[in-house]
């Protein structure tokens, strides 16, 4: 067998590969025997067929079986041979098979890009300090009275603070969004931010018994995809109001709804539980922005063909959750995401090799002991549980990650917040 690289362009590489005839005229001669021994011919016994009877019944069968068989047993040898890490299936836009004579045929594939160096010098964040102040722990406060209020109906107009409960009837619906005309017993609390802006302001100053037809224009980042960026029209019928009766903020509420014996106490839980949510807030924007920073460093060409596999599975995603979408638009939209995921994938991992970031045994010790300390088992115990849950493997994966990052964090440079916006919006003016 030969092999020479027919062209190359970018991470496409053309294939040529040349099969001697005797393998030719081997693999027809097994397919012909095959055919004789199955085939089931009035007026032959079987493996008696004769053989231009074969060739004339299962002519075109017999030939793609033998280039599909051909292929199979040439193709790795041929990749082998040029040294290819491939990244793709090959198609097979060309070939000549013929009996009695050498199988030429061109594969095209991709490969994987070679990533010779990584280069992180230049990376910058933001040098922000976490502050909770007394208005963010009065908001936990707030939606906690509010979480734990006694609601009853009241005979009166509908406030800002009230919830309403009503059935909407579909007036205007182009996109068909909804499936179905009316809809019952809906609760539509005017307070809620999340209540679209449209019924807050529309409906407050209702009773009980009234109608209104409000029109929504829900925003292009409305949190239900299906309706981001949409117009529909309702028809809303009241059928209650009712207010909530809110808990004095005392001791006793401290008790019933923030899990501490004192108000003072509570504040501090409060305090606290948001100083640590920020804190992975803002780790894990950290880490969004250096992955930002790294790709847009090192890029590395990624194969189309495993773009078109992460767009395969973003589609299954869509498939589960939504009955229409467009497919063109989403894959439109994820590209990027996926070239960057894919990108910071191959860059990472060569990260690691250049720098010899590795996950040592007392690494994947350590964290099994904090796992055994937070669900109170014994290290034997965890381990078997890990085992058999199979995620060891996906534990040192993570492990490796902060390691990556903890690397690249020590790379840094932290600026001033301003000066950092600054160089982000405008990166020629960049301060020396």
């Amino acid at each position: 067998m030969k092999s020479v690289i027919k062209s190359s362009n970018g991470l496409v590489r053309e294939l040529e590969i040349e099969v001697p005839v005797e393998q030719v005229d081997a693999a027809f001669a097994e397919a012909y025997q095959k055919y004789r021994r199955e085939a089931k011919i009035p007026g032959f016994r079987p493996g008696k067929t004769p053989l231009n009877v074969i060739r004339s019944r299962f002519g075109d069968a017999i030939r793609e079986d033998v280039i599909e068989e051909l292929i199979k047993n040439t193709y790795p040898q041929a990749v082998k041979e040029q040294n290819l890490n491939v990244a793709s299936y090959p198609s097979i836009p060309e070939y000549e098979l013929n009996e009695g004579a050498p199988l030429k045929y061109v594969a095209r594939l991709e490969v994987m890009p070679e990533v010779e160096k990584v280069i992180y010098d230049g990376m910058n964040l933001p040098d922000e300090k976490i502050e909770i102040s007394d208005t963010d722990v009065n908001s936990v406060i707030e939606y906690l009275r509010k979480k734990h209020a006694e609601v009853r109906p009241v005979e009166r107009a509908a406030t800002a603070d009230d919830i309403l409960v009503m059935d909407l009837v579909k007036l205007d619906d182009p996109s068909n969004i909804l499936k179905g005309e009316r809809f019952e017993d809906n609760e539509v609390d005017l307070s809620s931010p999340m209540t679209v802006k449209e019924f807050r302001e529309g409906l407050a100053g209702m009773k009980a018994g009234e109608e209104k037809e409000v029109t929504v224009n829900y925003p292009a980042d409305y949190s239900d995809d299906r309706f981001a960026g949409k117009t529909l029209k309702y028809l809303c019928k009241v059928k209650e109001v009712k207010e909530r009766v809110l808990p004095e903020e005392n001791d006793a509420f401290a008790k019933q709804a923030g899990g501490a014996e004192t108000l003072l106490e509570m504040r501090l839980k409060i305090r606290e539980d948001l100083k640590k949510q920020r804190e992975g807030e803002q780790d894990k924007w950290k880490r969004n922005e250096v992955v930002q920073q790294i790709v847009e460093r090192n890029p590395v060409p990624i194969p189309e063909a495993m773009v078109h596999n992460y767009l395969d599975s973003v589609v299954e995603d869509f498939k589960k959750n939504y009955e229409k979408f467009d497919e063109k638009v989403i894959r439109e939209r994820y590209h990027p995401v996926a070239v960057n995921a894919l990108r910071w994938n191959f860059l990472s991992n060569r990260l690691a090799e250049l720098e010899k970031i590795e996950v040592l045994p007392i690494d994947t010790e350590n964290w099994i002991k904090r796992f055994a300390d937070n669900y109170k088992m014994d290290i034997d115990k965890a381990k078997e549980v890990l085992g058999k849950s199979g995620r060891i493997q996906e534990i040192r994966d993570s492990i490796q990650e902060e390691k990556i990052f903890d690397f690249l964090f020590s790379k840094v440079t932290y600026l001033p917040p301003e000066q950092w916006k600054r160089e982000k919006e405008h990166p020629d003016e960049k301060e020396l």
